[in-house]
């Protein structure tokens, strides 16, 4: 897997040196300076933080960032604010809520997968408690993750999209009906005039 870009990784480093100030440069500084003029140290600990974060989205990286820290974080504690551990129960809640809010387009995720884990349960996330279809749901978010992670599925979640009403759900007004006759005939008309 391809590390993360240096540029995203720079960016980190001047995020947490303007939150936490020298300290935290200083605790990967070795004072050896390299040819392009990078403290050896700062250089060694960009390149592991990149390969460390190799696969992690910019919404994972963001929420990384903008975690409260009670102490300066390193690479590991980073990591889990990116990814913080899943409770697969309330994960499971709020698929329940947000699939059912899902039919308004009121619609919020903390988490694309939790969204991918429910679209790939279906309707059982709905007909089953969470305790009889755990170790279905645990596999299911656990796959969306991983998909996520190396591009097979998007890192965000899809618009709603409309769907069509079901044959004979829909009403439609008198006056509206004869309207739609009407621009159909007109159009009709139109068309066998001008083949004579």
């Amino acid at each position: 897997m391809e590390p993360l870009p240096s540029n995203w990784v720079d960016q980190i480093f001047k995020r947490f040196h303007g939150r936490f100030g020298n300290r935290f440069l200083a605790e990967y500084c070795t004072g050896i300076i390299c040819a392009d003029g990078q403290d050896m140290g700062i250089s060694n600990a960009k390149n592991v933080w990149g390969e460390e974060l190799a696969g992690f989205t910019p919404e994972e990286i963001k929420r990384g960032l903008s975690a409260q820290y009670p102490f300066m974080p390193d690479c590991d504690k980073f990591k889990l604010a990116c990814r913080p551990t899943i409770d697969y129960e309330q994960a499971f809640v709020e698929a329940v809520e947000q699939m059912h809010r899902r039919k308004t387009g009121n619609d919020e995720w903390s988490n694309p997968a939790i969204y991918w884990a429910a679209a790939d349960i279906g309707n059982d996330l709905n007909n089953h408690p969470y305790q009889s279809i755990r170790a279905r749901w645990k596999s299911a978010f656990d796959k969306a993750r991983e998909k996520i992670s190396d591009g097979r599925l998007p890192s965000t979640v899809p618009e709603r999209l409309v769907a069509l009403p079901a044959p004979g759900k829909v009403t439609v007004s008198r006056e509206e009906s004869a309207r739609r006759f009407a621009e159909a005939h007109a159009i009709l008309d139109k068309k066998i005039i001008n083949k004579s």
